[in-house]
């Protein structure tokens, strides 16, 4: 089957489930956990609970994804100089994210829910980048304890996020 039958967006990832397709991480995320999941800790039953975790992979793709986009993409694909003014609105999304961690120890609760996973993702990435996480004693916090705790967190992000960086680092050199 041609890729644009499965995807007319041609992004990654993309899964076939015997021939049910879907692409975008947090739905493809939400699809296997309610396809396949032996629980609902990862992703609540109750609506209210579930209305955070949604909140959260939200805030993860309509902002700092945004934002890290926004900031990033034109230096890595287009040459640009890095813009100040998108480094400030990064900053502002960490302070929000900051703030969701002030009362839990994970990003929707008291234990690890499919808004940690995507968030995670997100947090390696800007880390890999140079990001400096350091004013952010929460967010630290966090991460280490999703990096421990995430089940394959290595196999599924850590390597993965390293050949991110392989990526964009050849990227920049050959803009030099």
């Amino acid at each position: 089957m041609a890729i644009s039958k499965i995807n007319p967006q041609h992004t990654v990832p993309t899964i076939d489930d015997n021939g049910f397709h879907l692409w975008e991480s947090r739905a493809i995320m939400i699809y296997l956990q309610n396809q396949y999941g032996k629980n609902d800790s990862l992703y609540p039953r109750d609506p209210k609970k579930r209305a955070v975790v949604d909140q959260r992979l939200y805030f993860d793709l309509g902002t700092l994804y945004a934002r890290f986009a926004d900031y990033y993409y034109p230096v890595i694909f287009a040459g640009a100089s890095y813009d100040p003014a998108k480094l400030e609105k990064i900053n502002e999304a960490m302070d929000i994210f900051e703030s969701l961690l002030a009362n839990s120890p994970y990003a929707a609760g008291d234990h690890l829910t499919l808004a940690d996973l995507s968030l995670v993702a997100s947090i390696s990435t800007w880390e890999i980048m140079g990001y400096d996480l350091s004013p952010y004693k929460n967010i630290r916090s966090w991460y280490a304890k999703v990096k421990q705790t995430a089940p394959g967190y290595e196999e599924a992000n850590g390597k993965n996020v390293l050949l991110f960086k392989q990526l964009v680092d050849e990227l920049l050199a050959n803009k030099k």
